[in-house]
């Protein structure tokens, strides 16, 4: 091989390296891209399921499973329907207390209960039943209660920190909107566990709890305390624990962004769809404007100017 030819094929070599490096910065940048346009979306999206988008996330999912009653809804039942128990079960609450409107309680109610059902078919048949109770307003419990022992809860809850009965049972259930909103908070979690820095992270965490709190979902706090928890854990220096204020604010202000928004195209007349896309876009604008803003940035500059400005004042007051 002549000098010549081994040159060319060195400078081939060196395109085709040059190339590949090309590419996979590319794709770095890329996939980093996607990332980051997911974790907007994701965050607008998740403040959406406190809002009144939910109501027709609900209603949806109500037409969906709309039907007679079946024999799964009525084994559901079968306690509020007994005249003699009927009148301890508290009434339109009574799913909370009546055993047969958890998960598990449900399928034990509904085992057997139709002789010509497959085990499949019986599986279906209580899942459509739980989902068509899921999206009513009552929605459906995290556990059974006995009905004098949750009174006295929240009785005690009601005089001592003025927590309203409603929303103490509200805490203890849950409807279709809130179980999506837990799915939504679980894959951003996962999603960002390992990569996503101090502040992305505590951003995350802030909204999921701000959605938690206005759509009192019980699923969703625990998901927001772990988020928090990960937030925490990942602030190992001072630096870092200012990234986590900042974080939490950015967060806040892009749940308040997207709840602003739909409540205005709420009040506009907007269909359901277009007060997500108001929602969504509302929120993924607040995240990007927010994400150029330091709030501890601001508090030290404040800090710093109002110090000069006293030494000033000081220094004018004394006498010559």
């Amino acid at each position: 091989m002549t000098a010549g030819s081994r040159r060319g094929l060195v400078k081939v070599a060196g395109v085709g390296m040059l190339t590949a490096w090309r590419v996979r910065v590319g794709g770095r940048a890329a996939i980093e891209g996607t990332k980051e346009r997911s974790g907007q979306v994701l965050s607008a999206a998740q403040a959406l399921v406190g809002s009144d988008v939910a109501e027709d996330l609900n209603r949806l999912v109500a037409a969906s499973v709309k039907g007679a009653p079946t024999v799964y809804d009525r084994a559901m039942d079968a306690n509020y329907l007994d005249p003699a128990l009927r009148t301890g079960l508290g009434g339109s609450y009574h799913r909370i207390f009546d055993g047969g409107h958890t998960v598990a309680g449900a399928f034990r109610a509904a085992r057997g209960v139709s002789d010509e059902d497959t085990v499949v078919q019986e599986a279906l048949g209580t899942i459509k039943a739980l989902l068509r109770d899921a999206s009513t307003p009552r929605g459906l419990p995290l556990a059974t209660w006995d009905k004098s022992t949750f009174d006295s809860v929240a009785a005690a809850l009601e005089s001592k920190f003025g927590i309203p009965k409603a929303w103490f049972y509200e805490l203890n259930t849950y409807d279709a909107a809130d179980l999506l909103g837990a799915a939504i908070g679980v894959a951003s979690v996962i999603y960002r566990w390992n990569s996503a820095d101090t502040e992305e992270f505590a951003r995350l965490a802030s909204v999921i709890g701000t959605s938690a709190a206005f759509s009192t979902n019980p699923s969703l706090m625990v998901v927001s305390v772990v988020s928090m928890a990960r937030a925490y854990n990942k602030a190992s220096s001072a630096d870092e624990f200012a990234e986590l204020v900042d974080g939490t604010f950015k967060g806040a202000a892009t749940s308040g962004a997207s709840l602003a928004a739909i409540a205005v195209a709420g009040s506009a007349g907007a269909s359901a769809g277009a007060a997500l896309v108001v929602g969504v876009t509302a929120g993924v604008l607040a995240y990007k404007v927010s994400d150029k803003v330091s709030l501890v940035a601001v508090a030290r500059f404040a800090k710093d100017q109002a110090a000069v400005i006293l030494a000033n004042a000081r220094g004018t007051a004394r006498p010559a």
